[in-house]
Formats: C-alpha cells, structure tokens, sequence
C-alpha cells in the first residue's frame, strides 16, 4: 500500500513498575503469565477493530483506522482500553501476576504505508503524542488527547480536562477516561436533541424486532423532503441498535451513467477492505479471503459468490458496470449478494441504511427488490428517499408483506419549539417564536438556524432564510474552516480531505465538526482516505453557491485531475465523474473569459469524448450520445478541429444511426465520412464506411453496399491497424449472407475470425454469433449450437452489453432451430438487454426471437404481447434504415395472428411484411411471402397461396438456406394437396 495521508486513533499501553512484577515471580510464571496477557491484549485490540502495530518490551501500539476507518474508531480506542484495563488487572484473583497498564491514547493525521515484512507503519506526530499521554499517565489511567475526546464527548465520561507538558510536542489538553456513557448520553458533536418522531421510531423498532424473531427480512423506505430528517431519523434508530450488529451506510449518487450499482460497490469494498491501490486482482483475493472466512459455505459457493461480489465491486473498463444491468444479470448479482448476506449474517440481525434512493436508477430499484423477496436472513434495509422516487416508481415496495413506507411530516408546533428551547439550552432571550414561524417544523432548518445563533451570541442577526441562515453559518466560520468547506462543496455530498487544492488542517477540520456542518464517515474514498460527509445536502448546496465562478473553476479542474489520478488502473469507474467536473471547469471559465479557457476546454473535451467512447464500447449509446453531444458543444467553443473532432463526430453519427435510424443519421453519417475522409485514411472513416454500406445494404442496394465494404477493407489495410482490418473483414459478411451466398460467407467469416482471435480484437462475439446465425441458416445445427456456446463464453469474458446481446441473441437462434424448451429463458434475456442498450435494430431482431420462443411454448398471447411493445416502441415509418427489422416483425405478427385466429390482422401484417420487404433480402422476403400464403391458404385463396410460394420458392432455390428452402417445398406440398381439383 503506497503511503497516504489518514486521521487514525493511536493507542499505546505499557506495563507499569514491571521490574518489581519481576523480582515478584518465578521467571517461567512470569513469563506465562506476560505471553497470556499479551494474547489477551491483542485478541481484546483486534476484536475493537484496531491493527496491532508492535509490541516494544513490556509496551504495545495499536493503531484504529488502518487499514479500514471506522466512523467511530476514537470510541473504539476507549472502549478498548477500559476493557483493557479491566481484564488485565483482574489476573491477581487467583495469585497469577497481575499487571497494571498505563495507556495514552490520541487522534490525528498520520502517514501510513507498508513496511519491510508484515509491519505496517504509522508515523506522525499524533504517533508521538499518544506515546507521550501513556508515558505521562498514571498507574491504571487512560489518558485522552484532545481530538480523541472531542470525538468521543458524550459517549465516554471523562475526568477533569488538564493541561500536560509533553516531550517536544508543547503543552496539550488531556483528560481521564473513567467510563463509557450512559446510554440515554448525547453522542459527539451532532447530538442535537431528537425531537418527536416517537411514533415512526416505534414502527423501526417493531420492524427491527420482527426482523430479528422471524429470521426474514424486511424493507422500509422512509420518505421525506430536504432537511425533513430523514438520516437522523435513521441515525437514532441504529444508536438504538447492539453495537456488535452488523450496519453498513452507502448512498446513491446523483449524476453519472454508469453508477447504477454505486451504493452496493461502497458496501462490498468496505466489507473486503479494498483500496484503489490494491488493483483488480488483489482486490479480487480480498472479496475471495472475505467471502471464504464465512461459516457455512463450501469452496464452490464461495467462488460463485465472490465471482458476483467482484462483478460488482470491481467494473472498469474490462467489466463496465452498465453491463450489470440486464434482467439476466442483475438476477445473478441479486442471488450473489443473496447468499452473502446469508453466509454474512446468519441468524444475527444486521441493518442496511440506503441513503438518497430517489436517485437511483431502475436496475437497483430491481436488485433491491429481488434481495428482500428471496433473502432468508434478517436484514433491515432502510432506505431513505424524497417523494421524487414516488413519482418516478409509484409501486416501490407495494404488495409485500414485508415492506413498510414511513412518511415525515414536518414537526408538530409544540415540538418544534420543544427543540428550539433545548438547542438554545434554555435562554428566554432568543426569538424563539421567530424560529419556530420561520422553520415551519423542518428539522434541519431548525438546527442550522440555532446554530447560527448560538456561535455569534445575542448580536446574530435572523436571515429571513434557511439560505441566509446557512450561509451566515458558514461566514461565522474561520477563513480556514470557511475555504474548507467552500472546497469541498465543489467535489458533492461526501468529499476527501486530500482531494481539496488546500489541505486542511487538523485543528480546522475539528472545527467543522464542532460546528456541525460536517461530520466523519467510516467508509474510505478514492484514495484511501477517510470520508467526510457535508450534514445536510443544502449546506452543500449553499456553500457552493456562495463560492465565486473563478475557484469553482480551479477547484472543479483540481478535483478532476485528482480523481483521474486516485483511482490509477480502476480510473474507467470513475471516468465519467471525471469528466463532468472537467466540464464545468471549462464551462465556469468559458462564461468568465473565453479566451482564457482553451486549455480547459481540451482537457473537457479529452475526458467527455472518451468516456462517450467507453460508453458505446459498453452498448451504453442514450448516455454516449449525452456525452458525445456535450464533447462536440466544447469542440465547437474552443475550436477544436482536426482528427479529435472527426473522431466524435464520427461517433455522433454511428450512435445517431445506432439509436434513430432514420435517413437524417444517415445525412449525418454522410457529414462526417466527408469529414473523415479529408484526413487521410483512419479507423474513424473505417468505422463510419462500415456503418454505411450496412445501411445500403438495408435499403436493398447490395451492389452499392458491397462497393463501400470493398472500399472500407481496402482503406483498413492501409491504415495498417491489424484490429481495425479484422473489424471490416467481418463486417463485410454481411451482403454475402442477405443475398444467400451462405457457403461464401461461411469462408469469410472463419477467415475474419481468425484474423480476430490472432490480435485481440473485440469482435470476437460479434462474429461468433454471425457464424453461428449461418450455421442454424444451412442446417448445421451442431455447429450453430458450438459457436453459440462460444460466443457466450466470450461474452462473459469480455463483460461488454453488446458482446452479451449479440451471444444471448445466437444462442436463442440456436436453441429455437433444435426447438429447445431452454429458447424461452435465453429469448428473454436477450430482450431484456436489447431493450436496455436501446438500438431499434437490436430491439427488433430480440422481440421477433421471443415471440417465436413464446409461441414455441404455447404462449400466443405473451407472443402478441411482445411483438405490440416493439411496435409501440420503435417509429417504423421514421426507421427508414430498419426495413428488414420491421418486416420480419409484421411477418412475425402475421404468423401469431393466424395462430389465434384473427385472420385480419394475420392478412394486414403479411401484406404490409411483402410491401415492405427488401427484395434482395432473401431470408426477409421469403418469409414475408410465406406468411402471406399461410394466409391465403388459411381463407382458401390456393391459386394466391400457390402463386405466392411459386415466387417465394423461385427466390430461395439458387441460395444455400438449406433450412428455409426445405420450409418452401414443405408449404408447396401442403398446397398442392388443398389445391382443387384442376
């Protein structure tokens, strides 16, 4: 681990007057007796969370905070050295040594890393502080510093505070740990009076009390405006809770497109205790180490589990969390974090507080239901959210007997003034009827306008808002504190101390704290560090509003340089975020002084431009168009010009065809080839004269499209990029198979898979499942099956969503041409994702596959039913470039409508399938030609249904669909035989 900056809590303890111990015992008992209370010291250390740094002579360091912080590691020191101190004292019972320990204990910013063999260094002067309070205490004292007790204040009672000289550290404030709290003591500096809410407390504990009887889990989302109380609410309730149940915070993030499953990274890598310096694979073996110290699973469960867990927590570039959020997959993480919690808490009732939920996004709004519905261990998970989620998904948590909602209304007059009194500690001369008018019963509005008041005594003013009282808060703040928090304010919610352009320091930080605008974290960051939280998300609104637009500039720019840099190989899971505060660097400064904001507008531009890359990569095309479409409005401000820009248009233009596919994208796709094509040759002009011959070839010019895939082979090679060779080589299949030249293709793409698989290249799924869709076309049914295997294989390895739709899509062809009971579940899979990536195209080909799967197992209504969603879904008369997909499924249409009987839709849809239908598009126009004589036949049209298979049959004879081929002479008998007689 490199080195880092943390506040950690050091505790030392030292054996008091242990020569006379010495001179007391024999030096075997003695030496028994020290090795069992050293076992003892470290079992009792560990079990509080600490690290034992070193034992030194008779001397032990331990460290809270390292490698893990904990939000409450200076109550844990303390709790640890009064259990310390009582059971080692207690040897003396039984005539064994006795020992009497002395500790210091101190809290503050330290430098951690690794060193030689298995010790882990902490250095600092808060090292050397602890060190001087345990040299400084007395026989059988614990003394505190004073960070360490600032923290702790009302969970532990201390002695009279008393100044000390130290040893080169200068005079400090101490005082005597006596004991732990009583448990109706106010606790740290956020103590503020909790004030009603009596009666949604008693639902949580009931709740909690079930949970815990029942062994079952249950949901409750507690609902309520901004600074209505909701993480208080939550708060109290899990101060109510056994400090040794499991509990674990995380929070949904409000922008970003690949931060679906956020809350649930936080949590796995808190659990396993992963740093972004670990790496993938190191981080991997924490999940593997964490997941296999569990009681009750085997080594086969443990891998599968730590397989999901890591799916999850470890997404980058490789494994792009946007992937995770199929129906199909997301079902496999819900059942991975399953069994976790299971093998994780066993019959111990644990809790799960979700902050912010109305910013999640529908996958985990999923997940989370799939958990509470098949989770058999008792978890609550409480989530915490604004009316907004309501609106947005109006059945959370609805029909099931073990969810609750709990709605916060503002407090009631007498409460609210019940808590005005009690923060303002009984002063008659505050305005409190003033407060309670104006705070309207909003807890938090309460709380900030007190505290502005009692920091600045009888002469504060009252602002006539909670933006005034909030901003006045702020003011009141030492320039230190106030640039704190102005800095922080920039990076969101939660922020790191060693992510702001100005360190803070020890002395500012605990400033803030006191002042109750921000508050410590247990879970890490980016970088390692410990998280601070901003206590409301308005005082962060407000100090970033206060800030001027030129140190948003530099503090925006300064965190997105940092966070590229933090995440080091991870930086894909955080490119995005990276990429938005570049942009509003750029667009702060652009607004101030445009021709001061190049530079930054290159930087914007280089991150939004790649992630919108990273994005397509992943089949993310709605947000790589956002993205995209952001990138070339900075190109446009600052007038980037060149390859960078031909780049991003070039990827407008295929996203546009991708999500549109009208003749305007393919105006657009026109645009940037000429674009292109001014610079010589590239992968970009490769690209987008694929994506063009592919779309001639879908207006039925197969002449013309084989010209342009000619052109773009040809263009590769001189491009000399081996990957992007093998790209037009495969892409270049395409005519050959619409036109029936089947064995041809075939040839072609075994050579372009080759070419493939010898550089790398990412178009191994892509190919795989054209071979395998040619296969099932000639009757190679083993070989369709073979290849379809494959590409899901492949898929999975590359954890890519289209690699995943185009695999699931060849396996469905390949099961439904053996007619496989299994074509159902991977057809749904495969409409699921194609459903999420959003391409018309993709949709269309997905919804045909499952209506056949569905009608395959008898389901003709939901076989209607999906086939009326496509349709509903996808603009055919705008999809100008989507003829073949909206015929094959007006084809598909036909075929269900005549299974049900409704033979007037069954004879629209065929008729509008053979208008429709791309006349070199053999597969496409046969199939449309032989609905329509199904229904001809089925109305007793036979010289029309003759006529019809005649033309279908004419079509399909000189091809290789050896399959379709043999479905033609089958319908030809069966209307030779209805035929009248002649």
């Amino acid at each position: 681990m490199p080195q880092e900056r943390k506040v950690v809590t050091v505790l030392f303890a030292d054996i008091v007057d242990s020569s006379a111990t010495t001179r007391s015992y024999d030096a075997e008992v003695l030496r028994a007796a020290l090795a069992r209370m050293f076992a003892r010291t470290r079992e009792i250390l560990v079990a509080h969370g600490a690290t034992v740094e070193k034992f030194i002579g008779d001397a032990v360091m331990a460290v809270f905070g390292v490698p893990v912080a904990h939000e409450d590691d200076a109550e844990r020191a303390v709790r640890a050295a009064l259990s310390l101190r009582a059971d080692v004292s207690g040897d003396r019972a039984d005539g064994r040594p006795g020992f009497t320990l002395r500790i210091g204990i101190n809290t503050g910013e330290v430098v951690t890393g690794d060193g030689e063999g298995a010790e882990f260094l902490v250095t600092g002067g808060p090292v050397i502080v602890a060190a001087r309070l345990e040299e400084s205490a007395a026989h059988g004292e614990i003394l505190v510093g004073p960070l360490t007790r600032d923290i702790t204040r009302g969970r532990v009672k201390y002695g009279p505070v008393r100044t000390i000289e130290t040893k080169g550290m200068g005079p400090i404030e101490v005082a005597a740990a006596e004991s732990l709290a009583g448990p109706g003591a106010a606790s740290g500096h956020t103590a503020s009076p909790f004030v009603g809410r009596e009666a949604e407390m008693r639902l949580l504990d009931d709740v909690h009390r079930r949970v815990a009887s029942t062994g079952r889990p249950h949901l409750v989302t507690v609902y309520g405006d901004a600074g209505m109380g909701k993480t208080r609410t939550a708060l109290e309730f899990l101060r109510r809770l056994d400090p040794m149940e499991p509990i674990a915070r995380a929070a949904c993030l409000p922008y970003g497109h690949a931060i679906t499953y956020w809350p649930l990274q936080e949590l796995i890598r808190g659990e396993a205790a992963i740093t972004p310096a670990d790496g993938r694979d190191a981080a991997r073996a924490k999940i593997e180490t964490r997941v296999a110290g569990m009681a009750g699973l085997d080594d086969l469960e443990s891998r599968a589990i730590a397989r999901e867990l890591s799916a999850l927590a470890l997404a980058d570039a490789d494994t792009p969390q946007s992937d995770l959020t199929s129906d199909a997959r997301r079902r496999e993480l819900a059942l991975g974090m399953t069994r976790y919690l299971e093998a994780r808490l066993g019959s111990t009732p644990g809790t799960i507080v979700l902050e912010d939920l109305h910013w999640a996004e529908e996958p985990f709004l999923a997940l989370l239901e799939e958990l509470i519905e098949q989770l058999h261990a008792p978890l609550l998970l409480l989530c915490l959210a604004r009316p907004d989620l309501l609106e947005r998904r109006p059945t959370w948590g609805a029909g099931r007997t073990n969810a609750m909602a709990i709605a916060l209304e503002p407090l009631e007059v007498s409460e609210t003034e019940k808590l005005v009194r009690a923060l303002l500690a009984g002063g008659s001369d505050r305005p409190v009827n003033e407060i309670v008018a104006r705070t309207e019963g909003n807890p938090l509005f309460v709380e900030e306008y007190v505290h502005m008041l009692v920091d600045q005594g009888s002469r504060a003013t009252v602002p006539p808002t909670l933006q005034g009282v909030i901003a006045a808060r702020i003011d009141a703040t030492t320039p230190a504190v106030k640039r704190l928090l102005h800095q922080a304010s920039v990076i969101g919610r939660d922020f790191w101390l060693d992510a702001l352009p100005t360190t803070p320091s020890g002395a500012d930080v605990s400033e803030a704290e006191r002042r109750g605008l921000i508050s410590r974290r247990g879970r890490r960051g980016p970088s390692g560090t410990p998280t601070f939280v901003f206590r409301h998300g308005l005082i962060r609104d407000v100090a970033y509003s206060s800030l001027s637009k030129a140190e948003r500039t530099r503090v925006h720019d300064h965190y997105s340089g940092w966070l590229e840099a933090a995440a080091g190989e991870r930086a894909q899971e955080y490119a995005e975020i990276v990429a938005y505060h570049a942009e509003r660097a750029f667009a702060l400064a652009h607004e101030l002084d445009p021709s001061a904001a190049k530079e930054l507008g290159g930087r914007a531009f280089t991150h939004l431009s790649r992630s919108a890359a990273a994005a397509s990569a992943r089949g993310e095309f709605r947000a790589a168009r956002d993205l995209n479409d952001r990138a070339l409005a900075v190109a446009g401000e600052v007038g980037i010009t060149g390859a960078e820009q031909a780049s991003a248009r070039a990827l407008a233009a295929i996203v546009k065809l991708r999500l549109d596919s009208d003749f305007a994208a393919i105006n657009e796709l026109d645009r940037a080839i000429e674009a292109a094509r001014a610079l010589g040759p590239s992968a970009e002009l490769v690209r987008l004269l694929v994506w063009r011959a592919s779309s001639v070839t879908i207006l039925d010019d197969i002449a013309e499209s084989e010209r342009q895939f000619e052109e773009a082979v040809a263009l590769a090679r001189k491009t000399g990029d081996a990957e992007i060779l093998a790209y037009a080589v495969w892409a270049s299949s395409e005519p050959l198979g619409l036109t029936g030249r089947l064995a041809e293709q075939a040839k072609l793409l075994d050579s372009a898979l080759a070419e493939i698989r010898a550089v790398a290249a990412p178009y191994e799924v892509a190919c795989l499942a054209e071979i395998c869709m040619n296969a099932a076309a000639r009757g190679d049914h083993r070989r369709a099956r073979e290849t379809a295997n494959e590409a899901m294989a492949a898929a999975r390895a590359s954890g890519r969503r289209m690699d995943r739709l185009r695999a699931a899509h060849a396996l469905v062809i390949s099961l439904l041409a053996n007619n496989a009971p299994e074509a159902l579940a991977a057809a749904e899979d495969a409409l699921a994702l194609a459903r999420e990536i959003g391409g018309p195209g993709g949709w269309a080909e997905a919804a045909e596959a499952a209506s056949r799967a569905r009608q395959m197992s008898g389901d003709l209504d939901g076989a209607r039913t999906v086939l009326e969603d496509a349709f509903a879904q996808l603009d055919s008369a705008r999809m100008t470039t989507q003829r073949d997909a909206i015929t094959r499924l007006e084809t598909r249409r036909a075929e269900v409508a005549l299974a049900r009987g409704d033979l007037e839709l069954a004879r629209a849809s065929a008729a509008a399938a053979v208008s429709l239908a791309p006349t070199q598009h053999v597969e496409t126009r046969v199939e449309a030609l032989l609905a329509s004589a199904l229904v001809a036949l089925r109305e007793e049209r036979s010289a029309e249904a003759e006529k019809l298979v005649s033309e279908a049959n004419a079509i399909i004879a000189p091809t290789e669909y050896r399959e379709l081929h043999a479905r033609v002479q089958s319908l030809a008998d069966l209307v030779r035989a209805r035929a009248p007689a002649r």
